[in-house]
């Protein structure tokens, strides 16, 4: 019985340190570079024609403060890529590419922002809706702020990985509410395919948001 509890630990041992000897893989973005750590990125709908970027937006509609509740929603507008966000890994907090599987916070990288709360992505558990929104005030480093990005299929999806593992992830997916606002949110069917994009690409293009003729929807830009 000792000899298989030796053999058994030391076979566990030895495929952690093998896995952790394995390189991981450089997420890539639309031009097939290494994504950087802490540079701005537009996080983009894999399928062309389903949508923009991302943007933050209060959940509650019947309310003036507009930094109540502010979740992460997609753009309806093909033509608007949204606000860049910025990758911070975890563990390696000095390396210069964002990896596969890897621990991260994500961040809205704006200059220009009203509201008392933080920029950083967290999970908002809903108790009232039942539902797990992706919003905005979180912490580097905190458990509801901890995300990872996985292949799936071409394209890429976010996780959100309260530990440090890929063995308890879930899926960010998108739902539609009674407004047709998409939402960000937590799904264990389906995820949301996307594409990372620098945000420099193009300079010139039309496509990005202008945060001044939003700011009538958007007053936190």
């Amino acid at each position: 019985m000792k000899m298989l509890i030796l053999c058994f630990t030391t076979l566990t041992v030895l495929s952690t340190l093998a896995s952790a000897t394995v390189p991981s893989k450089a997420v890539l973005d639309t031009t097939g570079h290494s994504v950087q750590s802490n540079a701005q990125y537009y996080i983009i709908p894999a399928k062309i024609g389903t949508g923009g970027g991302l943007i933050p937006l209060s959940r509650n509609a019947n309310t003036q403060d507009t930094c109540l509740n502010l979740d992460v929603v997609q753009s309806p507008s093909p033509f608007v890529s949204g606000l860049p966000v910025t990758f911070s890994p975890l563990i390696n907090t000095k390396a210069k590419h964002v990896q596969l599987q890897t621990s991260l916070s994500l961040e809205f990288d704006s200059t220009v922002w009203l509201c008392p709360e933080s920029k950083v992505w967290r999970i908002d558990h809903s108790v009232e809706l039942r539902k797990s929104f992706v919003s905005i005030g979180g912490e580097k480093g905190k458990g509801n702020s901890l995300f990872q990005i996985q292949e799936d299929g071409d394209a890429y999806k976010l996780m959100y990985c309260p530990v440090i593992s890929s063995v308890a992830c879930i899926n960010v997916g998108l739902e539609t509410d009674e407004l047709g606002v998409r939402r960000l949110v937590l799904s264990n069917d389906q995820s949301f395919a996307v594409k990372f994009q620098r945000s420099y690409d193009d300079p010139n293009s039309n496509c990005h948001l202008n945060t001044r003729s939003w700011s009538w929807r958007f007053p936190l830009f």
